[in-house]
């Protein structure tokens, strides 16, 4: 491995402090501006990607504890599956019920824009987070961490464990996510520049259902019998891939890295089915969202390292805010979180 990806890996060994009953990650005084002086009552409508999986309920969690911190009426709901047919549905009923604010996790920014859109022309604050629209469809972008970044250290991860060489696939969530999409091109690009002998043969698209999921990970590896890695870029693929390589048996030289919940993963984890996996604080990220909602509507700035309680400083990049660092989970380390 060149010498970039050795620090690259070095510096995102990520550790978190926090507990089962915390969001924190850093503990600091925060400045005065990060609390504005409670005004009249706001209606904020948070809408997730699909409800009944667990990212999206631990981030509903962090709404709701973030709705007791700032006083704040929060609505969270979102579709039963990941059809953007529903999920414009239930954007459409909150512009109708005027909120104040419509936070959205977008299955399909092509399809969902010209109704966030509509939303900002009635006087609506427009936030996306976890997966963007367009630009000029809403005002902020609460992404999660460093698209760069996250998409160099999952393919140092995956290099690490199969000797930078052999043949890999990636499991992506949509072809119609944005954010994802920005990671499969960081890892593209960092596969270009410093692992020569690492072979991406095909990206499998799981379209957010645990259902295809798992048949595009059995089909992937009986299609790829040199297969080395797998590399999960939404949370349903390392989850569905680690049962497939179980059931089939398939001996653990096939590596498994990427996105998921360590709750997801913990069984696999401390059999050494899988050795690391990364995430955020899903929770984390939905206090975040509530949060900057409430900030925005109190008349509040948002700046580059700003402190914002209970989270940390954040990075503020243009109309994108990001929350912080990922982190990697381990046996060792597994059973210090419950999202």
């Amino acid at each position: 491995m060149q010498k970039k990806s050795l620090v690259l890996l070095i510096l995102l060994i990520f550790v978190s402090a926090c507990n089962k009953k915390e969001i924190l990650y850093v503990q600091e005084t925060p400045p005065s501006e990060s609390h504005p002086e409670q005004t009249e009552q706001i209606d904020i409508a948070i809408v997730p990607k699909v409800m009944e999986i667990p990212y999206f309920q631990a981030v509903q969690q962090g709404v709701e504890e973030a709705a007791k911190s700032s006083g704040a009426t929060v609505h969270f709901k979102g579709p039963t599956t990941a059809d953007p047919a529903q999920q414009e549905e239930i954007i459409r009923t909150f512009i109708k019920q005027k909120v104040d604010v419509l936070a959205v996790s977008v299955i399909d920014p092509d399809r969902l824009s010209p109704v966030l859109t509509e939303a900002r022309r009635q006087g609506i604050t427009v936030l996306t987070w976890d997966a963007d629209a367009h630009p000029e469809a809403r005002d902020y972008f609460i992404n999660m961490v460093d698209a760069e970044m996250l998409g160099e250290h999952l393919l140092d991860s995956l290099a690490a464990q199969i000797g930078e060489e052999g043949e890999y696939i990636i499991l992506s969530g949509s072809q119609s996510s944005l954010n994802q999409e920005e990671w499969l091109h960081w890892i593209k690009q960092h596969n270009r520049a410093y692992y020569p002998n690492l072979i991406l043969r095909e990206v499998a698209y799981t379209n957010d259902s645990p259902v295809t999921a798992y048949q595009e990970s059995k089909r992937v590896v009986k299609a790829y019998p040199d297969l080395k890695g797998i590399i999960g870029i939404a949370s349903l693929g390392p989850p569905a891939a680690a049962a497939v390589l179980k059931e089939e048996n398939v001996p653990n030289d096939i590596a498994i890295v990427g996105l998921a919940s360590p709750r997801d993963m913990n069984a696999h984890l401390k059999e050494g089915d899988v050795r690391g996996i990364t995430l955020w604080s899903p929770k984390k990220l939905g206090y975040l969202t509530v949060m900057i909602a409430k900030l925005m509507q109190d008349g509040t700035v948002i700046e580059d390292g700003m402190f914002i309680e209970d989270v940390g400083r954040i990075q503020v990049k243009g109309e994108q805010i990001i929350m912080g660092e990922p982190i990697d989970f381990t046996a060792e380390n597994v059973d210090q979180y419950d999202f």
